[in-house]
């Protein structure tokens, strides 16, 4: 069952250090995965040398490359106040964009930085579809044990209420499916999900 936590609920677990869940997928296209052709996990390019990727596996495996790069990036922009907001642009969209940089700008204005990185310990593709826009629907489990938010004084601000390990499925959208089948994919919502942990080690 999945649980849209909103904007507040994930920053108050992970004190703003990636917003996992900043919005809910109920508004973005094809919002039901069930209603969408079916992939289990990223395509494994090495399966079958001799026949060509179909359109579904290439969008399943361009969707995940850019929730990869959007962990990434998350991670980079809140550790280095230098980096600019518009490095978001590139991984994320819609909802998803706005409430990144919101959160990045409360924490700028309060003078903190994230240290450390955020793994991406499970990625599973859900499901894909290739209407207007293309979307696919990707789980992924999350840990942020290794990761610290910081004041202007280098103390932590991160509460012992804080889960570090958690599941989240992210809506991943491209509406220019047609021209940028590997290029045009943003992380455009994504909510909590309520089951168990993937194993952090």
């Amino acid at each position: 069952m999945m649980r849209a936590r909103g904007v507040t609920g994930v920053a108050t677990a992970a004190l703003v250090v990636v917003a996992l869940g900043a919005c809910s997928g109920g508004d973005e296209p094809g919002a039901n995965p069930s209603a969408t052709q079916s992939t289990t996990s990223s395509p494994d390019p090495t399966a079958s040398s001799s026949t060509p990727p179909s359109e579904s596996e290439i969008a399943s495996e361009a969707a995940s490359d850019v929730v990869r790069a959007y962990f990434t990036t998350v991670d980079q922009v809140r550790q280095d106040a230098k980096r600019p907001e518009s490095d978001l642009d590139t991984v994320a969209s819609s909802t998803q964009l706005t409430a990144q940089k919101r959160l990045l700008e409360n924490q700028r204005d309060s003078d903190r930085r994230q240290v450390g990185d955020t793994r991406v310990v499970e990625l599973k593709v859900e499901s894909v579809s290739l209407d207007d826009p293309a979307t696919a629907y990707v789980d992924v489990c999350w840990d942020v044990s290794g990761v610290d938010i910081v004041d202007a004084d280098g103390k932590s601000v991160v509460t012992g209420e804080r889960k570090n390990v958690g599941w989240t499925r992210f809506v991943v959208t491209n509406p220019e499916w047609q021209t940028a089948p590997t290029d045009g994919w943003r992380v455009s919502s994504g909510s909590d999900l309520e089951k168990e942990p993937c194993a952090a080690s």
